[in-house]
């Protein structure tokens, strides 16, 4: 599913587009030109249905090679493993997210959380995969495009938005952060954190993304600031804004 020149979603479950497993969060595709980079790998349930979608944005699965997490809950990281090996891509995250990826920690991860909540099936199968850590600020070059790396915790530790310029416009892939209409996603798991959570929705305020790409739910191709001023704008008012 093409949304401009250089972006494909490659894989969205049944809290996006439908397009793959329905458990995937939205796996997006962007083209750096020599290179073409993930971000995010969906649960791995379905990962011959996510490259057979990348191979439908004319794209081989050679041209990945590198896979961003925006952080390591199943639905994000589950399809790691198996996406790097096919594609022989690269794996990066925050540290956090990359020691816990890397160990296979499912209880870090909180997977065996959402498994005895249901969200996935008993059984559900987690990976360990060799994860290279980030820094906050870091820039990695895919092909052409420069994509920062943007500490955003509080939906868990680790959590990492990630944001590019293409087209002169700026374009922040917001993982599980902040969604469309400025909602966020809290909940009962060890390291999801309010406080951090208000210095994230305050600091992507300030970005002013012209393109929103949140993990799951309604996307924005332009005035994508609206929904992360709305996050903010929630919590100077000493509010909190909507959960997800």
């Amino acid at each position: 599913m093409r949304l401009q020149e250089r972006i494909w979603i490659a894989a969205s479950g049944d809290s996006g587009f439908g397009l793959s497993h329905p458990v995937d969060c939205t796996v997006y595709l962007i083209d750096g030109g020599r290179e073409a980079a993930l971000i995010d790998a969906g649960c791995g349930l379905g990962t011959e249905e996510l490259e057979e979608n990348i191979e439908k944005t004319g794209h081989s699965l050679s041209d990945i090679k590198k896979i961003f997490l925006t952080h390591g809950h199943g639905d994000h990281a589950g399809g790691a493993w198996k996406l790097s090996q096919d594609c022989g891509a690269q794996v990066l995250a925050l540290e956090e997210t990359a020691c816990y990826v890397t160990a296979g920690d499912r209880k870090a991860l909180s997977i065996d959380a959402a498994v005895a909540a249901g969200v996935y099936e008993e059984g559900y199968p987690f990976h360990a995969c060799p994860v290279t850590p980030l820094r906050d600020g870091q820039v990695i070059q895919v092909g052409d495009l420069e994509i920062k790396a943007v500490r955003t915790d509080g939906h868990c530790i680790g959590h990492c938005c990630y944001q590019t310029t293409i087209d002169q416009k700026t374009v922040l892939f917001s993982g599980d952060s902040v969604y469309y209409g400025g909602k966020i996603s809290l909940q009962p798991i060890w390291d999801c954190d309010l406080a951090a959570y208000v210095k994230t929705c305050l600091r992507l305020a300030k970005i002013r993304p012209d393109v929103f790409l949140p993990a799951h739910g309604a996307i924005s191709l332009g005035r994508g600031y609206l929904h992360t001023d709305k996050a903010a704008q929630a919590i100077r008012a000493l509010g909190i804004p909507k959960n997800m």
